[in-house]
């Protein structure tokens, strides 16, 4: 999706399957124990106009969920995958079938606003933990 001259790509995957090549606790500190199934969301950014990948921004996002008081936005810190940058925080879901809904912030050095983004989700793996 694009705002403002920026394209926001995502991706929501159930923790198990990022933990099985990066320790979840030692990117984003310890286990969660609320009950809820943990997602990794992950986002990258890109310059809409030359394509070229944004590495140097301030990414947040905010998960919401229905029936449910939206959590506090956390910072999704920079995680160079295969040596391009994307951002990524871990999230835990109440509800096991979804929707999950995330307002997503992009700050870009030289910008004096952020960049909002809104983006939904489905369970992305049948409910199960």
């Amino acid at each position: 999706m694009e705002r403002d001259g920026v394209t926001l790509y995502w991706g929501l995957v159930p923790g198990a399957v990022v933990e099985d090549k990066h320790a979840l606790a030692d990117l984003h500190g310890g286990p969660r124990n609320d009950g809820g199934q943990v997602h990794h969301l992950l986002v990258a950014v890109f310059d809409a106009a030359s394509g070229r990948r944004i590495g140097d921004a301030i990414v947040r996002a905010q998960l919401g969920e229905s029936g449910i008081v939206d959590e506090a936005s956390k910072y999704l810190p920079p995680m160079p995958i295969d040596g391009k940058m994307s951002y990524g925080q871990r999230f835990s879901m109440v509800s096991r079938s979804g929707p999950y809904r995330f307002r997503v912030w992009v700050k870009l050095p030289g910008r004096p606003a952020e960049i909002e983004f809104s983006v939904s989700a489905g369970a992305s793996h049948g409910g199960e933990r």
